[in-house]
């Protein structure tokens, strides 16, 4: 009976090793956005794993802020999307109303920069969207060579005001 006591502790203990649950997976890192000296975090509104294979999508976190022309908005990411290749991609109208296509105005190498400020390149210019794309491990051939698959992306959509 003493050994049956002895064991069945032991028994236990690695059936609980051998049960344990992986661990949860971290939730998806937030950015700021900074207008005119008010901070706001945004939700990544496209998140995938590193092999862009398992993606989540949530239009709701895209961000609706008011953006007076020529204001900048700063952009700051944490440490773990500034490890990776990030960029920030802007879309404005011009002064004279012209609807400009998207542009990547910076593309930064893992761990070299945590923030850029996003300015349209003209005078009275109209920021509309400012967007902050996160690179994930895989590869595409692009016009210019090799490009990164986008593994996730925040986004500030500028209202009138």
């Amino acid at each position: 009976m003493r050994k049956l006591l002895v064991l069945v502790p032991l028994v236990l203990s690695v059936l609980a090793g051998c049960s344990s649950a992986p661990e949860p997976e971290a939730p998806p890192p937030n950015i700021d956005f900074l207008i005119a000296g008010k901070k706001t975090t945004a939700k990544p509104f496209l998140y995938c794993d590193i092999k862009v294979e398992n993606c989540k999508r949530d239009n709701t976190a895209m961000l609706e802020l008011p953006v007076p022309p020529g204001t900048p908005v700063r952009v700051t990411v944490p440490k773990d999307v500034a490890d990776t290749p990030w960029s920030v991609v802007i879309q404005y109208t011009t002064a004279a109303g012209e609807q400009m296509a998207p542009v990547t105005v910076a593309t930064f190498s893992p761990g070299k920069e945590t923030s850029f400020e996003a300015l349209p390149p003209g005078e009275g210019d109209q920021l509309q969207t400012v967007e902050v794309k996160q690179a994930g491990g895989v590869l595409v051939r692009g016009e210019a060579g090799p490009e990164a698959v986008t593994r996730a992306a925040w986004s500030l959509q500028v209202t009138a005001g």
